[in-house]
C-alpha cells in the first residue's frame, strides 16, 4: 500500500514527520513536573512514549525503511537542528511555568502583588505555549 497509494504514502510520511519531532526527554521532563506521582499517573506519560515505540516500529515496516524520517531525513534533520536549540529550552520554562501557576492555584491568600506576578506567569505560559508552536510547526 505504500509503495502504490499516494494518499496513504502521504499520510505516513505525514505521521513520520509529526513522530519525528516528538522527544522523549521533553516529555519525561513535563511528567516530572507537572504529574502528581501519588495518583499514579506517571503511568500514562509512560504508556504513551510506550506506543510512540511502537508507532515507530510500525512506520518502520510499513516504509520498509531501516532510517525512521525515511525519504525526507535531509529536511527534517536540517529543519530539527535548527528548531531543537530553540524549543527544548522554552519546553522546560514552559514546565516550570505550569508548576509555579499551579502551586499558586492552590494558594487562596494571595497579596496583590504575589496576584499581579501570576498573572505575569499566566502571560508568559501563552508566550511560551506560541513559541513553541511557531517553532514545531512544518518548515522547509
Amino acid at each position: 500500500m505504500y509503495k502504490q497509494w499516494p494518499w496513504f504514502r502521504e499520510t505516513i510520511d505525514l505521521i513520520t514527520m509529526i513522530i519525528s519531532k516528538t522527544d522523549f526527554s521533553i516529555s519525561k521532563n513535563y511528567d516530572d513536573q507537572l504529574v502528581d506521582k501519588t495518583e499514579g499517573l506517571m503511568k500514562l506519560g509512560e504508556e504513551v512514549r510506550g506506543k510512540l515505540v511502537l508507532t515507530r516500529e510500525s512506520v518502520l515496516q510499513v516504509t520498509e525503511s531501516k532510517d525512521f524520517v525515511g525519504a525526507h531525513s535531509a529536511l527534517i534533520r536540517a529543519s530539527s537542528t535548527i528548531r531543537h536549540p530553540y524549543v527544548d529550552p522554552v519546553n522546560v520554562i514552559q514546565a516550570e511555568l505550569l508548576k509555579r501557576i499551579r502551586a499558586n492555584e492552590k494558594r487562596d491568600d494571595f497579596t496583590t502583588e504575589e496576584a499581579e506576578q501570576n498573572e505575569i506567569l499566566k502571560d508568559a505560559l501563552i508566550v511560551s505555549i506560541n513559541a513553541v508552536a511557531q517553532g514545531m510547526r512544518n518548515s522547509g
